[in-house]
């Protein structure tokens, strides 16, 4: 599976729900084929699903879904201590796990690549079994997203991708907005929700 092939699978399930990317290539590729204003794209390294479990906390009858890539997910791995321990059932946190970095070269292992075991981490920290998941084609990934669109969670699900676009390069989308601007339209699109 290519991030494409992810991405698109999340975009056939989304409905116009949150969702806040981390930084890199899945923010361009998210744009590129169905950009909503409830998205903010390229949060730090780190913050999507920080940044997403109080969003779900917040906002309870939205679908909230991060979107990390297995580096960010690393840099941010206390958060899932505490999505555990909160659980809200609303959330999702999806990430696109390659094995390498998305910056420089392209071609930098992370902590995946040399067996850090992310699903075994969600479920260390409290997140139950059954809602955390590994998938490895788009078909497996459509249908986990749509589980965890309509059964309480909260859900990690680890998709493995393949590098074809992990080195940086003119070829790669990006969003025409950018973390603040994508932000502010964020913010208004969710006030405007919960004032109807």
């Amino acid at each position: 599976m290519n991030r494409r092939e992810a991405i698109e699978a999340l975009v056939a399930e989304r409905r116009g729900g949150p969702v806040i990317t981390g930084p890199g290539a899945s923010s361009g590729t998210l744009y590129s084929l169905r950009h909503e204003p409830t998205t903010i794209y390229n949060m730090e390294l780190g913050y999507a699903a920080a940044m997403c479990l109080g969003v779900a906390l917040a906002a309870p009858s939205e679908w909230v879904v991060a979107v990390e890539g297995d580096g960010s997910m690393v840099a941010g791995l206390p958060v899932l201590a505490t999505i555990g321990r909160h659980r809200p059932p609303n959330l999702t946190v999806l990430v696109l796990d390659n094995g390498v970095y998305g910056t420089g070269s392209g071609d930098e292992p992370t902590p995946t690549a040399c067996g850090t075991d992310l699903v075994a981490a969600a479920r260390a920290c409290g997140i139950p079994a059954g809602r955390v998941v590994a998938v490895a084609d788009p078909g497996s990934l459509r249908e986990v997203l749509e589980r965890a669109r309509r059964e309480p969670g909260p859900w990690v699900v680890v998709a493995s991708i393949d590098r074809s676009d992990a080195r940086p390069g003119p070829g790669r989308p990006r969003p025409e907005v950018d973390v603040v601007e994508s932000g502010i339209a964020f913010y208004r699109a969710m006030r405007d929700r919960a004032t109807r």
